[in-house]
C-alpha cells in the first residue's frame, strides 16, 4: 500500500538564503545588512562573545545598530526583558554573535517580530547555529521551540578556531548523531508508515559520515577540518528546515540526552550527552538490524579526545540506566530504536558494559 502523505507535510522549505563559511565573514555583517536593505538592527551577545568577537562587529556596523544587549540565560523571560526594551524601537533585523544559549534567543525574538536573523556563532557545539529550533530551560527542564531559520549564517573560523576545544568536541559528538538519529527515522518509514524525505535524511547523514571517516586524523582546531564539521552543523540545521521538524537530527540518542537534563544528571553539554546517547543506540541498531558499528562511533569520539564514558559526564551506571529507561517517556509519537526493540533494565546494563560506557 502506498504510503499517504499529509498535506501538511508538502510545503515550501524555509532557509537561511545567504551562508559564508571562512575566515573573513565577521567582516561582511555590514555587506549582509546592505543587501537585505536593513537599517535598524540589534545585536544580541554574551560577555566572553562581545570581547571575542562581538565589540568588533559592534563597532564595524554601528551606524546600523540601535542597541547591544547582553544576553544571560537562554529562556522566555529574556526573549521578553528584550521585547520591553525594545518595545518602542522600530526594529527590522537581529545580529546574533554568540553561542547557543545568543543565537537561541535571537531566533525566538525574529520569528516573533519576523524580521530576518543574521547568525554568527562564536562556538560549534551544536547544530543550533543554523537551525529552526531553539532550546531553553524553563523551571530547570529542557524546551525545544520551532522557530524560522537564520536568514545568514556568517561563520568565521578565525573565532571559531579559537573557541574551547570542548564545544568543538561536543559539535562533533552532535554531528555523528544523525547517524543514528537517520536510522531511527527510516526505522519509523517501515515499521509505522512515517512521511519520510530521503534528500533530507541523505544532508543530515553525509556529512556525519564523512567526519567519521575522517576520523583517525581529524585536528578540529585545523581550518578544513574545523570547517568541514562547521558545514556539517549548518546542513543539519538545512536538513531539520526541509521536513519541518528535527526528525533528521534527533533520535533516540537526543531522547537519551533530554532524560538526563529532566533528572537534571551530570553536568555535560548536549552534544557530549547525543555522542554517548549515539554509541548506546548505534549498539541497538546493530545488534538488532546488522546495521552500523558502535565500535566506530566510539574510537571516533575517543580520538577527538571527546566523552565516551558516563565518568567523564559525571554519572553513574544507576543514573545512565535510570535516563535511558525514562527516555522511553519522552516524545512517544517519535517511533525510534528504544520504541521497536523496548530494552529493559538487565538488557541496558549489559549494553553500557561491553561499550564500555560504565
Amino acid at each position: 500500500m502506498p504510503r499517504r502523505y499529509r498535506s501538511e507535510y508538502l510545503k515550501l522549505a524555509e532557509l537561511p538564503f545567504i551562508v559564508e563559511i571562512g575566515e573573513g565573514p565577521r567582516k561582511k555583517v555590514r555587506e549582509v545588512l546592505e543587501k537585505l536593505e536593513l537599517s535598524n538592527a540589534i545585536m544580541l551577545t554574551g560577555k566572553s562573545s562581545y570581547e571575542a568577537a562581538g565589540q568588533k562587529i559592534q563597532e564595524r556596523i554601528s551606524d546600523y545598530l540601535i542597541n547591544t544587549f547582553f544576553v544571560t540565560k537562554a529562556s522566555m523571560e529574556e526573549v521578553r526583558t528584550v521585547e520591553f526594551s525594545i518595545s518602542y524601537e522600530d526594529v527590522d533585523s537581529i545580529v546574533g554573535v554568540g553561542g547557543g544559549k545568543v543565537l537561541d534567543i535571537g531566533k525566538v525574538l525574529a520569528s516573533e517580530l519576523s524580521v530576518p536573523f543574521i547568525s554568527i556563532p562564536t562556538v560549534a557545539s551544536h547544530d543550533g547555529i543554523a537551525s529552526p529550533v531553539a532550546s531553553f530551560k524553563e523551571g530547570g527542564k529542557p524546551l525545544s521551540i520551532s522557530t524560522r531559520p537564520p536568514t545568514a549564517v556568517l561563520a568565521d573560523l578565525v573565532i571559531l578556531r579559537y573557541s574551547p576545544i570542548r564545544f568543538l568536541r561536543s559539535g562533533y559528538g552532535d554531528l555523528i548523531s544523525n547517524i543514528t538519529a537517520v536510522r531511527d527515522w527510516k526505522l519509523a518509514r517501515d515499521k509505522m508508515d512515517e512521511e519520510y524525505n530521503d534528500i533530507a535524511a541523505s544532508i543530515a547523514v553525509m556529512p556525519a559520515n564523512l567526519m567519521l571517516s575522517q576520523a583517525e586524523n581529524l585536528d578540529l582546531k585545523q581550518p578544513s577540518h574545523l570547517e568541514m564539521l562547521i558545514r556539517g552543523l549548518i546542513l543539519s540545521g538545512v536538513a531539520i528546515s526541509i521536513v519541518g521538524s528535527s526528525r533528521p537530527a534527533s533520535g533516540a540518542e537526543h531522547k537519551f540526552s533530554h532524560a538526563l537534563d529532566y533528572l537534571g544528571y551530570g553536568d555535560a553539554t548536549h552534544g557530549e550527552q547525543v555522542g554517548i546517547g549515539t554509541i548506546i543506540m548505534e549498539y541497538l541498531h546493530e545488534k538488532h538490524y546488522g546495521e552500523g558499528s558502535w565500535e566506530r562511533i566510539k574510537l571516533s569520539l575517543e580520538k577527538i579526545q571527546a566523552p565516551t564514558t558516563a565518568k567523564e559526564l559525571s554519572l553513574t551506571k544507576e543514573q545512565v540506566v535510570e535516563a535511558l529507561i525514562y527516555a522511553k517517556r519522552i516524545r512517544k509519537k517519535r517511533y525510534t530504536i528504544l520504541e521497536d526493540t523496548n530494552p529493559d533494565k538487565d538488557e541496558f546494563e549489559l549494553i553500557l558494559t561491553k561499550t564500555g560506557i560504565c
